[in-house]
């Protein structure tokens, strides 16, 4: 307490976040947020994106809607998560990919036993993100540029870059609505070439 012409002040400390479990607030919060990405992965992949709501994902994540707007202004910036969620995994998978050969053909090889092992998150983020804008679109892009990497290409011309791996998204998208049709080996044949272009 400090007396200022004869008014004493109470000198407080800001409240500090409870520990729960043993867990610090700001650890809990992750956790959430993380559940909540995940959650609405899999919510769009049963449902498409449009036919996923707050509710939905809340519900699949065993969480309430005030957890989902703790870390979540809306359904566009969980799904941007979601998308750079799904992206991350699956250039994790291509990097473990052990498809002998070059490093482009392994990385295809893993790019598209990804895409077959888990169909219905790959059509909601190849497919369904067509139809949307803003940083949907720009993770999109970004998400291109970590692509093109992976696949080690030898183009540098920035639209040569986007035409290659659109080129391959695009085999991917019609592989994927084709109901896998062809065997992942045969895919990786076909969109080899195209990673060859400089």
């Amino acid at each position: 307490m400090i007396l200022s012409r004869g008014i004493a002040i109470l000198m407080v400390k800001p409240l500090e976040r409870r520990r729960y479990s043993g867990q610090s607030f700001e650890d809990r919060q992750a956790e959430r947020r993380a559940r909540l990405i995940k959650a609405a992965a899999l919510v769009a992949g049963r449902h498409g994106l449009e036919g996923t709501s707050v509710a939905a994902i809340c519900a699949e994540a065993g969480l309430t809607a005030r957890y989902f707007y703790e870390s979540f202004p809306g359904r566009e910036a969980i799904f941007v998560e979601a998308y750079r969620a799904v992206q991350d995994e699956l250039l994790a998978r291509m990097q473990a990919a052990h498809a002998g050969g070059d490093t482009t053909k392994r990385a295809l090889t893993g790019f598209f036993r990804a895409i077959q092992s888990s169909p219905g998150v790959a059509r909601v983020f190849l497919i369904d993100l067509d139809d949307h804008g803003g940083a949907m679109r720009m993770a999109s892009f970004d998400g291109a540029r970590k692509l093109s990497k992976a696949f080690g290409l030898k183009a540098t011309h920035p639209l040569m870059l986007a035409g290659i791996v659109g080129a391959v998204v695009d085999i991917a998208k019609r592989w994927i609505e084709s109901d896998f049709s062809e065997a992942v080996e045969k895919v990786v044949e076909i969109a080899l070439p195209f990673t060859k272009v400089k």
